[in-house]
């Protein structure tokens, strides 16, 4: 949400960019790299919680019924949402060709936030019998293929940006790495892997220098990240980091090593509540986004555009959610709304 709420104002394109104050580049590539954190803190958490377990067929036959199932029912509602709000939004007429490509996952629904469900359906499909293969596998064959694809995956499209923007030839990786999930397959490994390796990472963070090392990982990677951006458009090429820059990985490693311990002892019941309404609140921000945008763009000022941009789609988002799952049965078939929180079991 946050980085569709930058988009909007700052544009991220090259002109646009380019005729930006200093101070304002660094406030809008600070937000943009905090928002695309999200993704891979989320596949991390998918990773630590989904693929540490164990399935047999009974198991494996019920992640497929409540996980992949329910999410695919959910999104086909929401692909047929999507095309009459875009019908009624750009006032054209309903496109039954683009429908049926989408409800085929033939061609991607017109808004920017929907690559991700069929990236982890996509991911849900195999996940049971990668994660029976993960738990077999020693330590050491795992870290050395996790070397080897964040090399491939990470690193080679990572020098590959500067390399473009001086107009230099490319790196071209000859290895086919979709087998392993690909940039999003490696998040999962890798919440997987802390979930593996938990009893000696709980005893690392238990170490002020360690945990003062983490924050450290993250502050650097994170002013990095930001100043590659604004290197690049100062060398004229438009790049708004991707999941697949080298930091990204780091960033979501150290965001999720510092929170996953965290116990609160205040607002919990808020917190509870926010994540339940969740994923509904992304199914519904963009479209949300699209009719306030017009009157937010009025404000002048690209940076309280952005901030009430964000927190009032949030608070709209929000109570729309949690109205609609007050009503028998429309949560769990709109926003796969459970009244109780998951207790996942290791």
């Amino acid at each position: 949400m946050l980085n569709h709420s930058i988009e909007p104002p700052y544009h991220l394109n090259l002109e646009y960019v380019s005729s930006m104050p200093f101070r304002a580049k660094i406030f809008c590539f600070a937000g943009f790299t905090l928002g695309r954190s999200g993704v891979p803190i989320f596949l991390l958490l998918s990773g630590y919680l989904l693929v540490s377990r164990e399935y047999d067929a009974q198991k494996t036959l019920q992640f497929y019924k409540n996980n992949l199932l329910s999410l695919l029912l959910t999104w086909e509602i929401w692909i047929l949402i999507y095309n009459l709000f875009l019908m009624w939004f750009n006032k054209k007429p309903f496109d039954i060709g683009t429908y049926i490509r989408n409800v085929f996952f033939l061609q991607k629904v017109d808004l920017n936030h929907t690559w991700y469900i069929p990236m982890i359906i996509g991911m849900y499909i195999f996940l049971p019998y990668a994660a029976n293969i993960l738990h077999t596998v020693s330590t050491e064959i795992l870290l050395i293929f996790m070397i080897i694809v964040y090399g491939y995956l990470y690193i080679v499209p990572s020098i590959n940006l500067f390399l473009l923007a001086d107009s230099l030839p490319q790196l071209i990786s000859q290895l086919d790495l979709s087998y392993s999930g690909n940039v999003y397959g490696f998040y999962l490994l890798l919440g997987y892997c802390i979930r593996r390796w938990e009893i000696e990472i709980n005893k690392l963070l238990k170490r002020p220098v360690v945990v003062l090392g983490i924050i450290g990982v993250l502050v650097c990677n994170y002013l990095l990240t930001i100043y590659t951006q604004i290197t690049l458009y100062d060398k004229q090429y438009a790049y708004n980091v991707w999941y697949n820059y080298f930091s990204m990985p780091l960033i979501g490693i150290a965001w999720f090593l510092l929170l996953k311990n965290v116990q609160l002892k205040i607002g919990k019941s808020i917190i509870t509540q926010t994540s339940m309404c969740s994923f509904g609140i992304y199914l519904l921000h963009r479209p949300v986004q699209m009719i306030i945008i017009r009157w937010i763009e009025k404000i002048g000022d690209k940076s309280i555009e952005m901030i009430v941009n964000v927190v009032g789609t949030y608070l709209l988002t929000f109570c729309i959610v949690w109205i609609i799952c007050r009503v028998p049965h429309c949560g769990k078939i709109f926003f796969m709304y459970k009244n109780k929180p998951v207790a996942y079991r290791m």
